[in-house]
């Protein structure tokens, strides 16, 4: 399950384990502290809070959650904002990094955290919002967790900071989803616009290698002017491996390392093997990713796939979106998927 961004009052939220921002004390603060200490009842959170005695900064510890809609409160401890030349980023991180692995070692299912750091400890807001959602995103890829992470806003300002790059999706979707677009206005469906568009580059590289004569392409484009339709006949297997050469990415780096990808050694030997194979939609979606391809080029080689991102399809629509903003993280696209109702990555065909 992607990461989730929500508006709510934490304290209201369904979930395994809520996150609460302490005090370093075992004494009621002000902010998140103060709410989750009323919520779940303060008598019996301060005698468990006692117990535990100080916590050091970026330590989580948990208790019962008493009277909250949960099973565990853990309790997390940030500094104030110094300008970021304390390590307050450090510390910021193993707050976050902490109560996920607590939340994984008690088998929380679900675990909420507010947007720590940012009211009375100073944190500016996008900063903030932008580590807690790369410290999430690691550790579910990390641990292969299905754990359900919700990152709830309360105020405007940090729902402002986290709703950004959703509207400029959500208004993408706008402007060019309409159902069946295609075959209503044209009388022809998706698949046959792409097969019209592999005619139409046949007959381009046709043109190109039958109709050129005295040095001279057809249409008065002489033979050393860049050739647009060069590799426009190349099946995708052998485009992935030119495009792979050019940015020096190994095999092993595609289905594993540091691009930690989704899909097996075989497919690639596969297409190793033979040149016209290509995998499944949502394999050569994620490839491109990986590229970093822009969505012309991204359209391009899912078409030498004989696929495309259908502005007829809600999920096919966020994919371009994300693309054009300039997000190829997986997770991150799987996050803008569930936001606007449609299936994650692995599910698009």
């Amino acid at each position: 399950m992607p990461l989730q961004i929500i508006r709510n009052d934490i304290t209201k939220v369904k979930a395994d384990a809520i996150v609460n921002t302490a005090n370093p004390k075992p004494v009621i603060g002000a902010g998140t502290d103060s709410a989750v200490y009323k919520a779940a009842g303060e008598e019996k959170l301060l005698a468990a809070r006692k117990l535990i005695g100080d916590i050091v900064p970026g330590q989580a510890i948990e208790t019962s959650a008493y009277n909250l809609d949960a099973k565990y409160i853990i309790h997390t401890v940030c500094v104030a904002w110094n300008g970021g030349n304390d390590g307050e980023m450090d510390i910021l991180a193993d707050c976050y990094q902490n109560a996920l692995i607590l939340a994984g070692e008690l088998n929380c299912k679900s675990i909420a955290f507010p947007l720590i750091g940012t009211g009375a400890y100073g944190f500016p807001h996008d900063d903030a919002i932008g580590l807690a959602k790369d410290i999430i995103k690691k550790y579910l890829k990390d641990n292969s967790s299905d754990m359900r992470v919700m990152l709830v806003l309360f105020d405007q300002l940090s729902l402002k900071s986290g709703e950004s790059i959703s509207k400029k999706i959500k208004t993408y979707i706008d402007d060019n989803y309409v159902e069946n677009a295609t075959f209503d206005e044209y009388g022809f469906t998706e698949e046959d616009w792409r097969e019209m568009s592999r005619l139409k580059r046949r007959r381009e590289v046709y043109a190109r290698d039958i109709l050129s004569e005295n040095g001279h392409f057809y249409g008065n484009r002489v033979d050393n002017e860049p050739d647009i339709y060069e590799d426009s006949h190349k099946p995708f297997a052998q485009k992935v491996f030119e495009l792979t050469d050019e940015k020096g990415i190994k095999d092993s780096e595609l289905y594993g390392g540091k691009y930690e990808l989704y899909f097996s050694k075989q497919i690639l030997s596969n297409m190793r093997k033979d040149p016209d194979y290509h995998p499944s939609k949502y394999v050569s979606v994620v490839i491109c990713l990986v590229l970093n391809l822009n969505l012309n080029e991204t359209l391009d080689l899912l078409e030498r796939a004989g696929f495309t991102l259908s502005r007829s399809r809600k999920a096919d629509l966020v994919v371009r979106a994300c693309i054009e903003n300039g997000i190829h993280d997986y997770f991150e696209i799987n996050e803008k998927l569930e936001e606007n109702g449609c299936d994650e990555l692995k599910q698009i065909k």
